[in-house]
């Protein structure tokens, strides 16, 4: 059985349905979405691995019509997998969704779902690639907190709190504003230093006014950068007392968040230093790795920060393809530096110069440190 998500790159959607989506063959990424998906697994039937495979796959091709504009293909499908699959909550919250953008429900009952939220498309702008992981908030996140009734119906628990974690430079920040952007939620970011105090006590009252703050903001993501320097290990040596107070008024409010329309989001390079009450389920129980841009994202950047220069006809695909790993903040350094030469050369930038730019600035990270950090 060859599965949708691999573990052969860093990213695990397979480079070759995204190849086939940057060269626009719909037809056959479909094609290829659909065998996965009914793939029926033989031996590996129940592993929670290749049912996750399938789930993903399945919301990835509702996600590619949605984009297209097939809504009523969408819908179909939708249809059809809540039949097959009347477990599969997503599939019911995301019907209704598809139902309204159709217009096959009663003014009514949207009306009565006033929560809902989610644009015909989902349209993530700025935030290109990425599939899988815009996937998975969909799934986890934003249909769940836009469909609140179904999920309560199935007595599945509304996310309380999210964790984002990866190496440094993949966006998590950009991500997390264009999440609450989605949800329809205020956006307010917080650092460590903004509620660091000289005086005993002093951080846990700014904790408490942070929390006030965001409920009168309601509905508000809090998101809050470096959370490991807010909340870390208290089992670590050297945790001040004061330390462990901030702690525990942190948790003290994060317990409540969800019934206050709060969305707590953290994020950080460092997951294991942050403390594990902070962690447990109920709490920052939804963990979502941000890995680098896979090839698509990296496409869109590598053309994005090549707009308005002089060059060549430049292969973009080809560069993408050779810059796995590379994070935003390293392509845009690429192509600066590219068109630093080609200005010293008074030449439009070619893709030998791009070529030579990334052979002489590695990535910071490797494959195996990325895989290491899921």
């Amino acid at each position: 059985m060859q599965k949708l998500f691999s573990e052969e790159s860093a990213n695990t959607l397979p480079h070759y349905l995204q190849l086939l989506l940057l060269r626009g063959k719909k037809a056959d990424a479909l094609r290829l979405l659909e065998k996965q998906i009914e793939d029926d697994g033989g031996l590996f039937h129940d592993e929670n691995s290749f049912q996750e495979n399938r789930r993903l796959g399945w919301l990835l091709r509702i996600d590619l019509l949605r984009e297209w504009g097939r809504l009523s293909e969408a819908l179909a499908w939708t249809c059809l997998e809540c039949e097959i699959n009347p477990t599969n909550v997503a599939a019911q919250a995301l019907k209704e969704q598809l139902k309204r953008q159709l217009r096959l429900t009663s003014k009514n009952t949207i009306q009565k779902n006033e929560t809902s939220r989610l644009q015909p498309s989902l349209k993530w702008d700025g935030v290109a690639g990425m599939r899988e992981l815009k996937a998975i908030f969909e799934r986890d996140i934003i249909l769940p907190l836009h469909e609140p009734e179904i999920y309560e119906l199935y007595k599945v628990s509304l996310p309380n709190g999210v964790l984002l974690y990866g190496p440094p430079g993949c966006g998590k920040t950009f991500i997390a504003r264009k999440l609450s952007q989605l949800l329809g939620y205020n956006f307010k970011e917080i650092k460590p230093s903004d509620l660091a105090s000289i005086y005993v006590h002093g951080t846990q009252e700014k904790i408490g006014q942070l929390f006030a703050d965001a409920k009168a903001m309601a509905p508000c993501m809090l998101f809050l950068d470096e959370i490991e320097a807010l909340v870390p290990n208290r089992s670590g040596g050297g945790i001040d007392f004061h330390y462990q107070a901030e702690v525990n008024e942190f948790l003290v409010h994060l317990n409540e968040s969800q019934k206050n329309r709060i969305l707590v989001v953290g994020a950080t390079n460092l997951p294991d230093h942050i403390d594990p009450a902070v962690r447990r389920p109920g709490r920052l129980d939804k963990k979502i790795f941000v890995g680098p841009p896979d090839l698509e994202a990296r496409a869109e950047a590598l053309k994005l920060f090549l707009k308005d220069r002089p060059q060549d006809t430049i292969d973009i695909v080809s560069l993408a393809e050779k810059t796995e790993c590379y994070t935003f903040a390293e392509l845009e350094l690429i192509v600066n530096e590219a068109a630093r030469e080609a200005l010293g050369l008074r030449k439009p930038i070619s893709n030998n110069l791009i070529l030579n730019v990334i052979n002489k600035n590695k990535p910071g990270h490797t494959f195996d440190i990325i895989q290491k950090m899921r």
